[in-house]
């Protein structure tokens, strides 16, 4: 048995941290896994004991970070005073430096107040990364903020000698220039890019926060019939709620009493409320209509579907998709050759370069450590990977993790089950074939009797006749006839309504012909033993399903119906819809067969709803289950549409075409960035007559990578 644990991460400041976590985790005896998802500052850990877990504890505190129970948040106005105060100690610095300022008083006076200008922006604002620098000396890892830390102090270090040992360093050679003003922009840009990716962790999670909030802190509870408040942590299963129109439902429940029209769509997305009555099914946090009503609390706390959806979205979050881990493995390596480039570029400068061979070797090993900073690869994945996962979850698609998405990505032909997919999942009246003549009559009599029956097609005549606005009335007799129908009486004449063999026995006369073309189920109904009607009911196609086929296959997908139904159901269904193939009278266990059968050629999704399509699910390269099916079915998913709504699949293609594209545009930026630009911060362009990359320059490149990275992942909530 594994000791697992969900907890905060302390002192991450930029993506690769995250991967610096996991990859120093790798090498802990007794962890199974650890994924940190620097978006929430969030770690799942898995240990084989408690005790390999406080190792690991330990393990991460060595390089410079914590794991904790919570994190108090810094708030964005704390971050941005700290940008502002570094940008106008820079812009203070610069004057002194190379502005109006310079000659106003003696060179060595010029650099005592550039060092003070500089000592906070360096020491204070900039101790994150003076933490990894001694992070570097104490264990010899790396991380992103190393690669600022090591150059920042290199020149802060270069210039305070300058500064304070004027004498010295000029008897050794050194170049009589100071780097202040570099640093305090250095910092300045790298804490302008954080900014920006902590506001765009924010967007990211506003999904999981409008989640955290949909249920109501109190709730009104039934005790003996009197009202009693409590708080939703103190609600248990049993307890009998009641909601007022306009108050948000604490927890999941059945209703018991009332009927009312509920606002769902901070849950599903579904913006038109849902008439909910009598042993319906409610979820905590959706919103009262216009009636009072009371239910049972069936679900609390965790076993709440807002909890699920919670966990699912934080999960996913954490599953990261092949290309992101491909960042990963890049980040690991880059930060120490860039210090070896660093390294190098500083030896050849200095052996190599011109007079004064000091102040470039510095300026150029400065501008390499500062431009290679691999921020915005490690951001490239993770930051589109949270924006696509949330804004899918506030669409009603729960997607389990940038895998997921890789996935669908990939998808070129869809299979679907029929029932509760391609369906409605319930029996309702398709037609009425009436030889009668008063229709209006008939249906008050036929829904009158039918509504003393349990039975679902009795229940669907039922609700066919209420549509039409028929008000119901109480038979004179009522009677179930075993294996075959009802027999009852009203206003004095005989119904027998049930199979065409039932009335057959009952000696019916068949006077009129009806239509063998109609598919479904038959309800024969005969007065006074002459049949004159007959209802048609079967499982009605979603409306919402012919308009998705069609957008699938404008998307070059193929479809597949895979059904237990007869074969002439399954062509129908398929015809009505559009679906390209179908498998009819297939059996629950081999869904999965012919899922293979079609892998041979294409990658498929798989889409259902019941406990015999949890095999087909878990076959298929990627699975769908629709939220309003079997628990077992969503659990064998990677994507659940919470909605019902099987439009949402599209959403879910486009979805993932899109963000897959915006990673990739990610990783090109940041390989640009991180690549293309290195060379010239080592001045490769210097023999040729080209210009030279000072480290201000520098630090601009890099915090722009950053900010472009995060910019262009927002684009993703406008996919959908």
């Amino acid at each position: 048995m594994s000791f697992q644990i969900n907890q905060k991460v302390k002192g991450m400041t930029c993506a690769g941290c995250a991967s610096t976590i996991e990859r120093e985790a790798s090498k802990v005896a007794g962890v199974l896994s650890c994924e940190v998802n620097f978006a929430t500052e969030s770690v799942a850990i898995s240990t084989e004991t408690e005790a390999d877990f406080h190792k690991l504890q330990k393990k991460i505190k060595e390089i410079g970070y914590e794991i904790v129970d919570t994190l108090k948040e810094e708030k964005d106005d704390k971050t941005l005073m700290k940008f502002f105060i570094s940008i106008t100690l820079s812009i203070l610095i610069f004057l002194f430096a190379m502005g109006p300022l310079m000659h106003v008083v003696s060179r060595e006076v010029n650099w005592y107040i550039q060092f003070a200008l500089t000592l906070p922006v360096w020491a204070w604002i900039g101790l994150p990364y003076l933490k990894a620098v001694w992070v570097l000396l104490k264990t010899l890892r790396s991380n992103m903020n190393t690669l600022i830390g090591v150059a920042t102090t290199a020149a802060f270090t270069y210039s305070s000698f300058i500064t304070f040992f004027n004498q010295k360093s000029i008897q050794i050679g050194l170049t009589q220039t100071v780097y202040f003003e570099a640093i305090g922009f250095i910092v300045s840009f790298v804490l302008l890019g954080q900014y920006f990716e902590h506001k765009a962790k924010k967007k990211a999670k506003e999904a999981l926060d409008s989640l955290l909030n949909l249920t109501s802190k109190e709730a009104t509870v039934l005790v003996d019939g009197v009202e009693v408040l409590k708080k939703m942590d103190e609600i248990v299963v049993g307890d009998i709620l009641r909601v007022r129109p306009g108050e948000k439902l604490s927890v999941d429940g059945k209703i018991i009493k009332g009927q009312s029209s509920i606002d769902e769509s901070m849950l599903t997305g579904e913006s038109v409320p849902v008439l909910k009555k009598i042993d319906d099914n409610v979820f905590g946090g959706t919103i009262n209509g216009e009636s009072v009503i009371e239910y049972v609390a069936t679900k609390v706390g965790k076993d709440t579907m807002v909890a699920h959806i919670i966990d699912f979205v934080e999960s996913a979050q954490l599953n990261k998709p092949q290309i992101q881990k491909l960042a990963d493995q890049v980040s690991a390596v880059f930060t120490p050759v860039v210090i070896v480039i660093a390294v190098i570029t500083f030896i050849l400068w200095f052996m190599l370069g011109p007079t004064p061979v000091w102040g470039n070797a510095i300026s150029n090993f400065i501008a390499v450590l500062v431009i290679a900073c691999p921020c915005a690869l490690g951001l490239a994945t993770p930051t589109a990977v949270v924006v696509a996962t949330g804004k899918a979850s506030l669409a009603g698609v729960l997607v389990g993790g940038g895998s997921v998405i890789e996935k669908a990505n990939s998808i070129n032909a869809v299979a679907f089950d029929k029932t509760g997919t391609i369906t409605h999942g319930k029996p309702i009246v398709l037609s009425m074939e009436y030889f009668g003549d008063n229709e209006q009559d008939f249906l008050v009599a036929v829904s009158s009797i039918e509504n003393y029956s349990e039975h679902p097609l009795a229940k669907s005549i039922v609700n066919y006749a209420k549509e039409l606005g028929v008000q119901l009335d109480d038979p004179d007799s009522f009677e179930i006839v075993a294996g075959g129908g009802v027999r009852a009486d009203y206003i004095g004449k005989e119904y027998l309504l049930g199979s065409h063999n039932f009335l057959e026995s009952e000696g019916v006369e068949f006077e009129h012909q009806f239509d063998d073309h109609l598919l479904g189920t038959y309800v024969y109904v005969s007065v006074e033993k002459k049949c004159i009607a007959r209802f048609v009911i079967g499982d009605k196609v979603k409306q919402s399903a012919k308009e998705l086929i069609s957008k699938l296959h404008e998307l070059g997908i193929k479809t597949y119906l895979i059904t237990g139904d007869n074969e002439r159901i399954a062509a129908e269904v398929a015809r009505e819809v559009g679906i390209d193939d179908f498998y009819a009278n297939v059996k629950p266990l081999e869904k999965a067969d012919y899922i293979q059968k079609i892998q041979k050629d294409y990658k498929v999704a798989m889409i259902g709803d019941g406990v015999n399509d949890a095999p087909a699910l878990a076959k298929a390269d990627l699975s769908l289950a629709m939220g309003t099916g079997a628990d077992v079915a969503i659990n064998a998913s990677d994507v659940t549409i919470s909605t019902g709504d099987i439009a949402k699949i599209y959403d879910l293609f486009i979805l993932a075409r899109g963000s897959m594209k915006i990673m990739k545009q990610n990783l090109g930026l940041s390989f640009v960035y991180n690549t293309a630009l290195i060379p010239l911060a080592a001045g490769i362009l210097y023999p040729f007559g080209g210009p030279l990359m000072p480290p201000i320059l520098a630090s601009i490149a890099m915090a722009m990578s950053s900010i472009s990275v995060v910019l262009n992942s927002l684009r993703i909530r406008n996919l959908i």
